[in-house]
């Protein structure tokens, strides 16, 4: 057998179990900063509100970024489960800062203010980038 076909062979369960370890930490994430976020993004989404939209694609690629450099920096299984987690709970944690240092975003959003939006997702995405990085090491 080829050595590439055989390195996939022997990585694929392992790519896998990290995929899905990594999306059920991701998923729980979404859901709970969707279940804390004072205003209803999907639902405002769905009606088309494009700073809702824009607020929640930050969310949505922020989180993403320190789950990505966990994967980068993983030792096995535990370590990606330990890492995932805190990682997530410290984005949640930053995004909430971010919420609370733009005082009056949930009624922005609300209302559409697509420019009051974008800098909020530039705030998350910055403060995702940094964890990303720190975590990396």
């Amino acid at each position: 057998m080829h050595p590439s076909l055989e390195s996939l062979a022997n990585g694929f369960p392992d790519l896998i179990y990290y995929l899905l370890l990594v999306s059920a930490i991701y998923v729980v994430g979404l859901t709970v900063y969707v279940k804390l976020t004072p205003h209803k993004e999907i639902a405002l989404i769905r009606d088309n509100n494009i700073a809702a939209a824009i607020s929640f694609s930050g969310l949505v690629i922020g989180l993403a970024l320190p789950l990505a450099a966990c994967l980068v920096m993983k030792i096995g299984l535990i370590d990606v489960l330990v890492w995932g987690t805190v990682s997530t709970l410290l984005q949640l944690f930053l995004f909430r800062v971010s919420d609370i240092i733009f005082a009056g975003m949930p009624q922005r959003i609300i209302d559409g203010e697509v420019a009051a939006a974008t800098v909020l997702a530039a705030f998350k995405l910055a403060g995702s980038i940094v964890l990303a990085f720190a975590i990396a090491g």
